[in-house]
């Protein structure tokens, strides 16, 4: 990806990670928010990757470094190795695959290891498109999701529902999060693709 790893100077950054199992549509998230493009059929990210989007908020300019993380469990080392340079999580199941709802408490206790009770995230139910095979219903997402205290949204890459919406949620509460708490990370710190790579061939 062609792009500088330092905002402009007027550009506030902003890191946010995208976590789940395998196959969940995290990278068809990426692209459709990044680029407004979706792919049906997609190569799985091997290890992490990132976009960025430029946006204005509030008459200020901010930079989002979107991080793609792989749901393969010899990558999850690296995914979580990085958490502590990003603002907040987006975490996404499938609604289509039980065993991707049923993992959402450990990647929630995972990243709450790392970055506290109190860190931002939300949680996404992905592919709302597929009716016919659908097999978590809307009452379920929303229940577990209030049992962790986080925000929930039900979302389709294909047909655009609830992406920005998903987005600007978690956007203001890392804002809120930094206003209240400050940052206890270098906010310019946005690893490199090559950074990436060097350390996946370290777990291959």
């Amino acid at each position: 990806m062609k792009d500088t790893s330092e905002p402009s100077p007027d550009e506030i950054p902003i890191k946010i990670m995208v976590l789940g199992n395998t196959a969940v549509g995290k990278t068809s998230f990426i692209l459709k928010y990044t680029e407004d493009t979706f792919q049906e059929v997609h190569l799985s990210t091997v290890g992490v990757d990132f976009r960025i989007k430029h946006i204005t908020y509030n008459n200020k300019k901010y930079k989002l470094s979107i991080y793609d993380t792989t749901g393969q469990e010899r990558y999850k080392t690296l995914a979580f190795s990085l958490i502590k340079n990003v603002d907040g999580i987006i975490l996404i199941y499938d609604v289509t695959d039980i065993s991707t709802f049923k993992s959402v408490p450990d990647w929630i206790q995972s990243a709450r290891e790392k970055k506290g009770e109190n860190y931002p995230m939300i949680i996404l139910g992905n592919k709302i498109d597929l009716i016919d095979k659908r097999k978590i219903t809307t009452e379920e997402g929303e229940e577990i999701a209030k049992k962790y205290g986080l925000d929930f949204y039900e979302i389709s890459n294909k047909e655009s529902v609830n992406i920005e919406n998903a987005i600007m949620t978690l956007f203001q509460k890392v804002l809120t999060n930094i206003e209240q708490y400050g940052r206890k990370e270098n906010p310019n710190t946005i690893l490199s693709s090559k950074t990436f790579k060097k350390r996946k061939k370290k777990l291959c």
